[in-house]
């Protein structure tokens, strides 16, 4: 089994769906994942906004997840209480939750064929767009790829959660890929093969196409 390492990822990629929040805070992000974009460098400093729900949120049990141990059993949440407030602007912390190439196809066509996978990671299963995801720097997560050819790529979950492939730098993929989001000694596996990197399509806030909720670090 060949292993490739993403050490960072560029933060070269223009617009995305979703418009922006209100209100600013700090630039701060944190993110987790099961499989999305990865970056540690950064040349746009994002501004959430505060949701006045605290870095916990509201919903049930701790921070809107099951008390039962189910990340996707409890209430819609925005875990860390901060969001993207600053619309399509360049930056590798952008609109988390949205599905990165599907706004790049109509946005940026350019920039769509560099982006063979990306998503965001979150803390619990059920989260509002543009909310973001987990610390993965704070916090060491990488999402694991492995395609058809048994190459394994980890990409690194960024501060705001997002994680990404840039096909200019790492090369090509060879679908159909399987994933899982490691944390530490901790991992939440997706064993069914996947035939598109589009992670946020399915992993909306309520799930699609089968998927149960978002991409939830383990």
């Amino acid at each position: 089994m060949k292993l490739r390492l993403t050490i960072s990822l560029c933060s070269m990629l223009v617009a995305a769906c979703g418009d922006a929040g209100t209100g600013v805070s700090d630039g701060s992000s944190t993110s987790v994942a099961s499989s999305g974009e990865g970056s540690t460098t950064a040349t746009t400093t994002a501004t959430p906004t505060t949701t006045g729900e605290g870095d916990t949120g509201t919903g049930t049990g701790t921070g809107g997840a099951s008390t039962t141990g189910d990340p996707f059993g409890g209430d819609s949440v925005c875990s860390r209480g901060l969001k993207w407030d600053m619309g399509n602007q360049e930056s590798p912390f952008m609109n988390p939750g949205m599905a990165c190439k599907t706004c790049h196809t109509q946005l940026a066509p350019f920039v769509n064929g560099r982006i063979l996978i990306g998503g965001t990671v979150y803390e619990t299963g059920h989260e509002p767009d543009l909310c973001f995801g987990i610390d993965g720097i704070k916090e060491p997560t990488i999402v694991e790829i492995t395609d058809a050819n048994k190459m394994v790529t980890q990409l690194e979950v960024n501060q705001g959660g997002n994680f990404l492939w840039d096909k200019v730098q790492y090369g090509t993929v060879a679908f159909p890929i399987t994933a899982r989001v490691v944390r530490g000694d901790q991992e939440r596996v997706m064993l069914s093969p996947q035939m598109d990197g589009n992670c946020n399509d399915c992993h909306t806030e309520d799930g699609a196409n089968g998927a149960p909720g978002r991409i939830v670090a383990p």
